[in-house]
């Protein structure tokens, strides 16, 4: 299982393209959304803060899922069916799958955290800076899985405008992209069913000073066990077909 992280990663490593669209685009749009939303956000965070942490969420959902998706193409072009052929059992392909969308999440959370604080003007503590990535980073989880669904159901060639169909109403839905108190009330109440508003909301929390709230927590790992189950249960069938 180590060995296909370590593979996995030295591959994404070089595809120049793959990094500059997926880790480089939550930037860019950071830096372009703290610009035209101007003065204070909800909850009191100036408009910088408060969509740093939300392209932070951004970023941790589009890369995760990318890398997930990305299956898609490992099928087209037979990778998986050598995979089933070695000792790798089912749950460390899976697992490694989730290991490298973690891996990738990372990087591309810190590189918006540091626009703000180069670009914006962001001023922290660092013990707030960790917080915050420790908030969100977390949070790729249940997306890193849902990349990998997305991968093993659909069409191999397929796989990457899914992904992308499943990643953008998610961040709109869930108020990364418009606070979800300017959305209409009854878009306000599904985003609160969604991880991607959990997964930026707990970051602002460690801003705001914000009570914790352990809804946020029951979601996410509600989403994470129920498309896990869906993961397992795919990779079986595609495992069996052999």
């Amino acid at each position: 299982m180590i060995t296909l992280v370590v593979t996995e990663l030295k591959v994404l490593a070089r595809s120049v393209t793959f990094l500059a669209i997926t880790i480089g685009f939550p930037v860019v749009f950071f830096l372009v959304m703290s610009e035209v939303f101007g003065g204070l956000g909800p909850g009191g965070l100036d408009m910088p803060r408060y969509m740093m942490v939300s392209m932070a969420a951004f970023a941790a959902i589009s890369v995760s899922i990318a890398v997930g998706t990305r299956v898609g193409q490992e099928r087209l072009a037979g990778w998986n069916r050598q995979l089933r052929l070695t000792p790798l059992p089912g749950w460390g392909y899976v697992t490694a799958k989730v290991v490298v969308a973690m891996a990738m999440a990372l990087p591309a959370i810190v590189l918006v955290f540091l626009a703000g604080l180069v670009i914006k003007g962001v001023e922290l503590p660092a013990g707030q800076w960790l917080a915050l990535i420790a908030a969100t980073w977390p949070g790729a989880l249940p997306y890193g899985v849902i990349g990998l669904a997305i991968g093993l159901a659909v069409k191999p060639d397929a796989a990457g405008g899914a992904g992308v169909a499943v990643y953008l109403p998610m961040a709109m839905l869930g108020g990364l992209w418009i606070p979800v108190e300017a959305l209409p009330a009854f878009m306000a109440d599904l985003a609160k069913l969604l991880p991607s508003y959990w997964l930026a909301e707990n970051a602002r929390i460690q801003l705001s000073g914000a009570p914790f709230q352990p809804l946020g927590v029951a979601v996410m790992v509600a989403w994470l066990v129920v498309v896990g189950a869906a993961v397992i249960a795919l990779h079986r069938r595609q495992a069996a077909r052999i």
